[in-house]
């Protein structure tokens, strides 16, 4: 495969303009944080760091995302990042349809590379959602893995995606896959609506419907993304 795109935060001081970062106040999950883009949440220190603090009440966070910017259809993508390890983190490293070609969320689908939870410390989730199968029902494509110690060093989280499946790796190592119509699931947009760019996003929630209970004794705590690679087929 050919490398398409790099990201090597290591080196930079100063985001690329591929990267647009989002604030607020509200999200879709009941998250206590608010997203901010300064300098106390949002910073280059040996990578990129997006800080959880909580100070006079507020929670303060980061959110990134490369919509309209970049996003790719089919490929390997490698993101060699550190989570943090407080209880009521949820960090993220996902994707989500460029064009919303079958409709507004879940039917153009989301392909999550990486979540974690803080409460569920050694766990790792592997999860997509369509319109047919999504985490909203009791049939779901939902994958979870114990590793243990995953929230003490730097780990390599990687995804191959092409027409027929969507493959996971942690370190280089296969730890999960889902295939197109495997076990009898539907095989159109409905149940596999991965045919589409999609873009990136890199989030430190805390708390809500998957973070659960937060310790707010446990900030500041850090989501540290060194590089990301994206690769693509030589045509």
């Amino acid at each position: 495969m050919k490398l398409i795109k790099h990201y090597d935060f290591v080196n930079m001081t100063s985001l690329h303009e591929d990267w647009t970062v989002e604030v607020g106040d509200k999200w879709s999950n009941k998250e206590v944080q608010r997203y901010r883009n300064n300098k106390d949440n949002l910073y280059f220190d040996n990578g990129l760091v997006l800080k959880a603090t909580y100070q006079n009440g507020s929670v303060d966070s980061a959110r990134l995302k490369t919509k309209h910017k970049f996003s790719f259809k089919y490929g390997k993508i490698d993101i060699l990042a550190k989570i943090p390890s407080g209880k009521g983190t949820w960090p993220a490293l996902w994707m989500m349809p460029e064009e919303n070609t079958y409709g507004h969320w879940p039917k153009s689908g989301e392909i999550d590379i990486m979540e974690h939870c803080g409460n569920e410390l050694d766990k790792l989730f592997l999860c997509i959602h369509t319109e047919a199968y999504n985490h909203t029902k009791e049939d779901k494509y939902y994958q979870a893995i114990i590793v243990p110690k995953l929230t003490e060093k730097f780990q390599l989280y990687s995804l191959l995606w092409d027409e027929e499946k969507i493959v996971y790796y942690l370190n280089n190592k296969e730890v999960g896959r889902y295939v197109k119509g495997a076990e009898n699931r539907d095989a159109t947009h409905k149940g596999w609506p991965f045919d589409q760019a999609y873009y990136l996003i890199i989030n430190l929630a805390i708390g809500g419907t998957f973070g659960g209970k937060v310790d707010y004794s446990m900030f500041p705590q850090s989501f540290i993304v060194k590089d990301i690679k994206v690769y693509q087929q030589s045509i």
